[in-house]
């Protein structure tokens, strides 16, 4: 129940940035320059929960970006890059520094431009909603393990005895 229940969360972490990673692209891809479409806003991917967008060139190198971390726009691993190129989307768990992870999605557009947007969102709330269901799930399995532990010993108790031959 507790994987399920973790991945569904997990998963649902991804539901803004796959808006906005779809949509920006399509608009990318219309022809609406990175730096227009992710703003004049700064996002401190460490500390703030509000999504955020980076858009790379088709070398993943940052062309505009709303998110920043230590004032720097974050470089994701060449590999994420190759598999988004192959595939529809990347939806990943990233870590770009210790005690900062982000629910990111990558999505490749083509185009006169071609490269790639990543959307993504820090999961700090996400990842304590599911510390508090582990614990949850965790209180539930001890009481029902109480439960059958003091049901069986009722039941041993008062039991009849068979008499010895």
């Amino acid at each position: 129940i507790y994987i399920a229940l973790q991945q569904i969360m997990r998963q649902a972490a991804n539901d803004p940035q796959i808006q906005l990673a779809e949509d920006g692209a399509a608009a990318l891809l219309g022809g609406l320059p990175p730096a227009v479409l992710v703003g004049t806003a700064r996002v401190d991917i460490a500390k703030s929960l509000a999504p955020f967008v980076v858009i790379y060139d088709k070398d993943g190198k940052p062309v505009a970006s709303s998110g920043y971390l230590d004032e720097k726009v974050p470089i994701l691993p060449a590999g994420v890059f190759e598999y988004a190129r192959a595939n529809p989307d990347d939806r990943i768990t990233w870590q770009p520094a210790s005690g900062t992870r982000i629910a990111a999605v990558i999505k490749h557009y083509e185009g006169a431009n071609p490269g790639y947007i990543v959307a993504g969102r820090n999961m700090r709330e996400v990842e304590s909603r599911i510390e508090i269901i582990g614990f949850i799930i965790l209180g539930a399995w001890a009481m029902i393990v109480a439960a059958i532990l003091i049901l069986l010993a009722g039941i041993y108790r008062f039991a009849p005895k068979s008499a010895a031959p």
